[in-house]
């Protein structure tokens, strides 16, 4: 997936049951809708939206990013942060009331495994903590588990998010193991906790 940092790196239906992928890497991303939230495809005119949302420090710091002495965020950078996610096969715009918030994506797409990692960023940090990294996550579960077909899906989440591993947990991915202080933030070590969910357990769980 990624050209991004590993940390910045987020039902409706029945579950499929394949036990292959059926996904077809010529296929357009699709779009996803949920109660609130739409996730399709990003555009070139996102630049404006996504400057707008700016780069907040709790934010970068949930990431794994140093959040002391942070620059402006500029049109440059959010030029750059569309055009990557415009070239990424699986990335999706996520969209409240037809403001951008932020991504989703599934990275590292193996087919042979049936395999990919999940990495979700809303931000706006108004917006945390009202259910919509659930409802996204859910989204791209559906989708992944469904039309995809995969077996699993995993993710690394810092130690010290809380609130994100709350979340997933609430999607139905449990705790894996850990990688101790793999991530270094200012002169400080933190632990990466990894996370997955298989399609088995997806269709057995009742959310």
């Amino acid at each position: 997936m990624n050209s991004l940092p590993a940390h910045e790196i987020l039902l409706w239906n029945s579950h499929a049951t394949a036990s292959v992928p059926l996904f077809n890497m010529n296929q357009s991303i699709p779009e996803l809708r949920g109660p609130r939230v739409r996730l399709r495809p990003f555009h070139h005119s996102d630049v404006a939206g996504r400057l707008a949302l700016g780069r907040s420090p709790e934010i970068v710091h949930c990431f794994g990013g140093n959040p002391e002495g942070l620059p402006p965020y500029v049109e440059g950078d959010a030029r750059s942060w569309v055009e990557r996610n415009i070239r990424h096969p699986l990335c999706w715009a996520v969209e409240v009331d037809g403001r951008l918030l932020g991504e989703a994506r599934l990275d590292g797409l193996d087919l042979h495994d049936s395999r990919a990692r999940l990495a979700t960023g809303l931000y706006d940090v108004s917006q945390l903590g009202n259910g919509l990294g659930r409802e996204l996550i859910k989204l791209v579960l559906l989708h992944a588990f469904g039309v995809m077909g995969l077996h699993r899906i995993d993710l690394r989440v810092l130690a010290f998010n809380e609130r994100a591993i709350r979340c997933y947990r609430a999607c139905g991915f449990v705790e894996e193991g850990r990688e101790r202080e793999a991530a270094r933030i200012g002169d400080a070590w933190y632990d990466d906790v990894i996370m997955g969910l298989l399609a088995e357990e997806y269709r057995a769980s009742p959310i």
